[in-house]
């Protein structure tokens, strides 16, 4: 509160009235008072000292509901239903598995699409699958469909409160906090969604003070009133989801560098971590058909303005220090376009007189993708991490090796636990152009070179059900029976 008191004091000295004085210290009292009530309760109702148990509390917790009970002796619960189902998938006992994706199909996504396949492949091991999504969600007979999500964090664990399942799965760390209102939750983390809080929880009060108090403030002091409670939001969430990790059976995260970073965000994860990476579907394995003399590099990946690690521009700068001496194309499939960044990539193949060498072409269907992936010569994806966004596995690396297409990329990732160096690709030194440009410059001469039939059997443990049956080991592992 201290930094409110500081800015409200230097607005105050310049104006001269005591009124106004007067009535603004009121409002700067009601807005610590008010803050005080909002956010201190929360210290009571997070017991950190509690015992490890994953068993619902009787306790208003911090999402302001009360979780319902489990009794042991009541036959509709779910510990009586655990006593009758245990064994999990290594007894092949059925199970009602509820998935949560706020992001999935058509929604474009890696991480979209692991929950679409995972759900499939799942309820092909027998099981009985919930999807909890958003309203468009894409529908699918091998599950059970509840467009119901709507990115409200606290509407959505209340509309869950209608459901009960066996396993809970929250397949985006932003849902984890529903480990505090259900039993046997196992949460997945992808990346950005261990940093960004993009769904999260309201600050308690915040919408009452905008409505009857910031707006009386001057405009450098609702500022930082607005910064303030800002933080205190995002200090209130991590909070909220390091309990929740606490509370949750397992976290699966898909690779160890992601398992890394989540365990820096959230040491609640350390000790309850399984890297399990996303898998591959069968329609990309097929015969390695490149398209001529010409060499073909592909990049399958979104162009988003404000997510530009996946590094196309560096790309195609390196290639513009090598056209004079090969021939090649280069094609940036961009499965969807968010604000400027694809017209600025545009105009830099234009400005590097790359416009008969690089193209960008939109979203294609499958069988085009899988085209493209077996008829390329290389895939690149030269991404770089951030302090809170990198590439936690890539999909799009399975995808191709499938085709028997090796990948270019970097070790700034996830992509370091599948790539193995030439075997099924090679990696550049770091993601600037003069690197990505050297290891380009020894694949065109010919010092890097890959079999299709090896490259193409790289992925074959991450088929679909492979990675299914991991999922389901863990939940047999780490779920109260």
């Amino acid at each position: 509160m201290n930094s409110i008191w500081r800015a409200r004091t230097c607005h105050n000295a310049a104006r001269s009235s005591p009124a106004c004085h007067r009535r603004e210290a009121i409002l700067v009292i009601f807005l610590d008072r008010t803050l005080e009530d909002a956010i201190d309760p929360l210290h009571v109702v997070v017991n950190n000292n509690a015992p490890e148990t994953n068993t619902p509390i009787a306790r208003r917790d911090l999402l302001g509901a009360q979780p319902a009970l489990s009794c042991p002796d009541h036959p509709g619960s779910v510990d009586a239903k655990w006593k009758d189902t245990a064994g999990m998938s290594k007894t092949g006992t059925r199970k009602k598995i509820g998935l949560i994706a706020p992001y999935f199909p058509p929604q474009i996504g890696g991480a979209n699409l692991y929950c679409y396949e995972l759900a499939k492949a799942a309820a092909g091991k027998g099981h009985e699958v919930h999807v909890f999504a958003h309203q468009d969600a894409l529908p699918d007979a091998a599950y059970t469909l509840h467009p119901i999500l709507t990115l409200d964090l606290a509407a959505d664990l209340a509309r869950l409160d209608a459901f009960d399942m066996d396993i809970w799965h929250p397949l985006f760390l932003f849902y984890a906090p529903v480990a505090l209102r259900k039993p046997n939750v196992f949460v997945t983390g992808f990346g950005d969604d261990f940093y960004s809080f993009r769904i999260r929880r309201a600050l308690p009060g915040r919408a009452l003070l905008g409505r009857h108090v910031l707006w009386r403030l001057g405009e450098h002091a609702r500022t930082r009133a607005e910064q303030w409670l800002h933080r205190r939001e995002l200090a209130l969430n991590r909070r909220l989801y390091g309990q929740a990790i606490r509370r949750a059976q397992h976290v699966i995260t898909i690779s160890s560098f992601s398992k890394a970073r989540l365990c820096q965000a959230f040491p609640q994860a350390s000790g309850k971590t399984t890297v399990i990476p996303p898998g591959v579907t069968d329609r990309f394995f097929r015969a390695h058909r490149p398209a001529g003399n010409t060499s073909f590099f592909l990049t399958v990946t979104r162009l988003d303005e404000t997510d530009r690690i996946k590094n196309v521009h560096g790309v195609i700068h390196a290639l513009a220090e090598l056209q004079e001496d090969y021939d090649f194309r280069y094609r940036v499939v961009a499965g969807a376009v968010t604000g400027s960044y694809r017209e600025e990539l545009e105009r830099l193949i234009v400005a590097k007189g790359l416009a008969g060498k690089v193209s960008i072409e939109g979203r294609k269907t499958d069988q085009e993708l899988a085209e493209y992936y077996a008829s390329a010569d290389l895939f690149i994806l030269a991404s770089y991490a951030e302090n809170e966004n990198f590439e936690g596995f890539g999909i799009v690396f399975l995808e191709a090796n499938a085709s028997g297409t090796p990948v270019l990329t970097t070790r700034e990732g996830g992509m370091v636990d599948y790539v193995r160096e030439g075997a099924n690709g090679f990696f550049t030194e770091d993601p600037s152009p003069a690197s990505i440009r050297s290891a380009l410059k020894r694949y065109l001469d010919g010092e890097v070179k890959f079999d299709p039939d090896q490259v193409r059997q790289a992925p074959e443990a991450y088929r679909w059900p492979h990675i299914a049956e991991r999922v389901l080991e863990v939940y047999g592992a780490h779920a109260n029976h």
